[in-house]
């Protein structure tokens, strides 16, 4: 069976991608047998996530369960900017120029984000949550009644908001502008995704995959097969192409089709380009598959901002061997190892 890769704004009543509430079913799928697959679903961060757990007792679903579903409120309660947590309060303090503390995981997080902005040029920026504040993309549910003025626009980016800017002693962090504020709307998953696989496999666990809106890690294999993933198009939800996906891979794709505002009847997708201020225009969508989960994540954000004509650039310098972009015209450009293992579907 293919999977069709997509992340899509979702429809629910949330105002962010990071709700801390959760909705659990559990899914049976196979007879009443000893072991059996089993398909765990629950609403997290904001979008739709699914475990398909393979060959597993019931009583490691139930604990699966159970611990996912812990951990994805604790992340949704502490990582989310715009609601008092661990990073709102890391990002009061860097506007105050106040040393904080900062818990290891997130830490790790935060200081992977800066290297993939200095990797990427920029491309990548966790630090403009002040920017998608602006253009109101942090929440869905009320619409912005304007495009941001200009000069306020250039008035923030002057302010440098980059994560290469904050400086480290051990896990203290200290920031010094008003400007900055850590966002890590575009890394988050990648890092969830890595979390999940060590519960599972600490667990026991060794077949499953993880979905996280459309964003999804395999480990092992689906019945004795790698799994197959379906590559959604940008201009529908049918999948474009598919690709086999091996054990300890993750698969990210990032569109124009995914989170968007309208002001005054146009629409505005939700990835900045920390260079102008402004919404991109010209990439529809991106797919990266990679072994590590929050590289994968951030280079799809990094290559839709570079478009074209910074692609190659941008591959070479994240070590990207499998990646794809289609740009708004429909043009397609992508990896010699990406053109070798697709299969396009008419």
């Amino acid at each position: 069976m293919i999977s069709t890769l997509q992340v899509c704004c979702s429809t629910r009543s949330s105002p962010n991608w990071l709700s801390a509430s959760l909705v659990c079913v559990l899914l049976i799928t196979a007879c009443a047998d000893a072991r059996r697959d089993q398909q765990l679903e629950f609403y997290a961060l904001g979008t739709e996530v699914s475990v398909s757990l393979y060959d597993v007792s019931d009583a490691q679903a139930d604990t699966a369960s159970n611990l996912l579903q812990a951990h994805f409120a604790r992340i949704g309660h502490d990582w989310y900017p715009w609601r008092p947590g661990e990073l709102q309060a890391i990002n009061t303090a860097i506007a105050n120029d106040q040393p904080i503390q900062v818990r290891p995981r997130l830490a790790t997080v935060i200081r992977r984000a800066a290297e993939i902005e200095a990797l990427s040029n920029e491309r990548f920026n966790a630090g403009l949550g002040r920017l998608t504040e602006l253009w109101g993309l942090h929440n869905v549910s009320s619409t912005p009644q304007a495009v941001p003025a200009a000069a306020t626009i250039a008035e923030l980016l002057a302010g440098a908001p980059g994560l290469t800017n904050v400086r480290w002693k051990g896990d203290q962090l200290t920031g010094a502008t008003t400007t900055l504020m850590i966002d890590l709307g575009g890394i988050a998953k990648g890092a969830i995704l890595e979390d999940s696989v060590q519960i599972l496999r600490e667990l026991e666990i060794n077949n499953a995959i993880v979905n996280i809106g459309g964003d999804l890690t395999v480990i092992g294999e689906v019945h004795g097969r790698p799994a197959h993933i379906g590559i959604r198009s940008p201009v529908s939800n049918t999948p474009v192409a598919s690709i086999e996906i091996t054990s300890g891979e993750t698969i990210v794709s990032s569109g124009n089709y995914e989170r968007f505002v309208e002001i005054g009847g146009q629409r505005y997708n939700h990835i900045l380009d920390p260079r102008s201020g402004y919404p991109i225009e010209h990439t529809a969508a991106v797919t990266v598959v990679h072994r590590d989960p929050i590289l994968a994540d951030a280079a799809a954000t990094a290559l839709m901002v570079g478009g074209m004509q910074e692609f190659d650039a941008l591959t070479r310098s994240l070590g990207l061997k499998y990646a794809l972009l289609i740009d708004a015209s429909g043009d397609v450009r992508l990896t010699s190892a990406m053109s070798d293992r697709l299969s396009w579907i008419d």
